[in-house]
């Protein structure tokens, strides 16, 4: 009889075990943060000089709201992606300047993304998360002691692989050709100026070079803010799921 007891109660912690396990394997963990480094493209002027990315670093932090409770066959759930704080940054470096070689670039972009997302939980706590989503972004930029930013529409898609808590994931960023609005004097100014710190004076001799002749009577345009520049590139990210 007692062997019939405890054969019974091992059934039954078994059972109540494979349940706690199975909850935990379906667990979609639906909260994320992302740390990365950025790919950025290359900047190329109107006046031919090109820079290329030397640094760039990607943190955004967001959730998943899935669209139904339980996952499809027990593996694949649909939902929509909010991610509330995306954060860019990239610093540039002269490759072919002919004019002036210590000029650097810093550009940074805040935006958040929203969009559809496919969830696969393939096995065990292994989980495939694919996305595309909308990223409405503020873009800045900063060289030579001046600022300018601009709004742009971005698009991202990507993916990451997770087990538990833990995974990787890269993303595709792309964004329309634009412009930088330069801002005037200010508080702003002055407190990126102290937080990267001033270039030398040349670099403004560089500036009044390359626009003089191609503004013909009109307001002249810094080269670094002109209008064909391509926001574009790829992030590869480690993922922490909630």
């Amino acid at each position: 009889m007692k062997k019939t007891l405890l054969v019974i109660l091992a059934v039954l912690c078994g059972l109540s075990a494979m349940a706690q396990d199975e909850k935990a394997i379906k667990t979609r963990r639906p909260k994320y943060v992302n740390l990365g480094y950025v790919l950025q493209q290359d900047v190329t002027l109107e006046t031919g000089e090109v820079l290329k990315p030397e640094f760039g670093a990607t943190l955004n932090r967001g959730r998943t709201y899935y669209l139904h409770k339980r996952p499809i066959a027990k593996f694949l759930s649909f939902g929509i992606d909010a991610t509330w704080i995306d954060l860019n940054y990239a610093m540039y470096k002269p490759h072919k300047f002919m004019t002036y070689d210590e000029t650097s670039l810093h550009q940074a972009e805040i935006a958040m993304q929203v969009g559809p997302s496919i969830t696969l939980t393939p096995a065990k706590r292994l989980q495939l998360h694919l996305y595309g989503r909308f990223a409405p972004t503020f873009a800045l930029r900063y060289v030579d002691k001046k600022v300018g930013g601009n709004y742009a529409s971005m698009f991202v898609a990507g993916g990451n692989l997770s087990f538990g808590f833990f995974g990787v994931g890269v993303e595709y960023r792309k964004g329309p050709k634009m412009g930088y609005k330069e801002f005037g004097g200010g508080k702003l100014k002055g407190v990126i100026d102290n937080i990267i710190g001033g270039e030398d004076e040349p670099t403004e001799a560089f500036v009044s070079r390359a626009t003089e002749g191609s503004t013909e009577g009109t307001t002249e345009v810094n080269p670094f803010f002109s209008k064909n520049n391509l926001l574009e590139g790829m992030r590869v990210y480690i993922t922490f799921r909630f």
